[in-house]
């Protein structure tokens, strides 16, 4: 029996065709790559503009985040301008507003047309002082040594003193000086065009008005005289949230005894510089509120940023190198505790913001109040200085 000869071996097809796609595939991506790496070389890196709180800027020109934002593709600049003034100080080609606080981020997406907001970090007003001035607080019955080793703050307590129209030199001791004859009230800024000053004048409208949120845009007469004299009784307010920081640490007890600030400011000159007094202490005011730091983009450049910022882990983590509040807590505590900074973990004695409408209601009777008494109009913002959370980090480390 003859078999039929066998099939002869199949010849598979060769491979080079899908060889040959696979390597165009790659140098594809390679040369993407290349001229992605090459347009960075030469400056093409997405141009993005801001306009941000001053207390932001050094943030923002950080060599560190500067270089984060450098390899996700965007080169950010940012002018600084006060939160209230944001929403009307865009100019064209501009991506996107960062104001510090809730009623200002309302009003700027009603003035801008816009709904998204990206919200990246947040932090508390605190009080900055003294070792020898808390105390004498504290013997006055105004602050309180916590266990776990924080300072309190009782704004109703302050606000019966400046009632009662004390003195520093009134307090029990010498903490300030006995020829001190300045009026006992913390330093702010101006509350015409600074956030931190809005965010005093919450807290404080908030006990004025028998501890509820004032409501409506129908000022009391009694609690728009009030809450102008606590400003205007400081005499020519601070032009920029950093400059009464700066008082602070620069001038001593004598100039600043008392403050009012944001939490980050003292954990980033803590943290990284100038020094801070060596019994400098923070106090938590009870009650007090959140700085809710927004990114409110007007283009698609502009929402990126904001989504980097909030999303982005490293860009998170310098934030909170920064001092500032995160949705992971993580680093910050560990930051703190890495530097055994008297800061509280948890907040709790928080109020709420009234509305914007309410918010520039007060404001406008406290701007009346500086205009008849022949105040000169508020400064633009101005650009903070190098050095301490009025300059970039990177000089703050030369």
């Amino acid at each position: 029996m003859a078999y039929p000869p066998p099939h002869p071996p199949s010849r598979r097809r060769p491979r080079w065709p899908l060889l040959a796609a696979a390597a165009a595939v790659a140098l594809i991506v390679l040369g993407a790559g290349a001229l992605w790496a090459l347009g960075r070389a030469d400056g093409s890196l997405r141009q993005v503009q801001g306009v941000v709180g001053s207390e932001k800027v050094p943030f923002f020109e950080d060599e560190r985040v500067v270089a984060r934002l450098a390899e996700l593709g965007y080169e950010v600049t940012v002018r600084p301008r006060g939160s209230r003034a944001i929403a009307e100080a865009i100019e064209e080609g501009e991506d996107f507003g960062s104001p510090g606080s809730t009623p200002s981020s309302e009003h700027f997406k009603q003035v801008n047309g816009i709904e998204e907001e990206y919200r990246p970090f947040t932090t508390p007003m605190v009080l900055l002082s003294y070792e020898p001035i808390a105390q004498a607080l504290a013997e006055a019955g105004v602050a309180g040594l916590e266990s776990d080793g924080t300072w309190s703050f009782d704004m109703q307590a302050y606000l019966d003193l400046t009632e009662e129209r004390t003195r520093w030199r009134d307090l029990p001791g010498d903490s300030v000086s006995a020829s001190n004859r300045n009026e006992l009230l913390i330093r702010t800024t101006d509350p015409r065009t600074s956030n931190s000053a809005a965010m005093h004048l919450v807290v404080l409208s908030y006990l004025l008005n028998d501890e509820e949120i004032v409501q409506g845009t129908s000022v009391d007469d009694d609690l728009a005289a009030t809450l102008s004299r606590l400003f205007l009784a400081q005499g020519q307010p601070p032009d920029s949230s950093q400059q009464p920081f700066e008082h602070y640490r620069d001038l001593g007890p004598g100039h600043t005894p008392l403050v009012w600030a944001y939490e980050f400011q003292y954990i980033a000159a803590a943290v990284h510089g100038p020094a801070l007094p060596d019994d400098a202490v923070v106090m938590y005011p009870s009650p007090t509120v959140f700085s809710t730091h927004t990114v409110l983009p007007l283009t698609e450049e502009g929402s990126e940023v904001g989504r980097l910022l909030t999303e982005d882990e490293e860009l998170q983590t310098l934030a909170a190198d920064y001092g500032f509040r995160t949705e992971d807590t993580a680093h910050f505590h560990e930051l703190v505790g890495e530097h055994a900074l008297p800061v509280r973990e948890q907040v709790d004695d928080v109020v709420h913001e009234p509305a914007y409408q309410t918010v520039e209601a007060l404001i406008g009777r406290i701007e009346q109040e500086y205009s008849d008494s022949g105040q000169p109009e508020p400064a633009a913002d101005a650009q903070p200085g190098p050095g301490g959370p009025g300059g970039p980090l990177n000089d703050r480390r030369n």
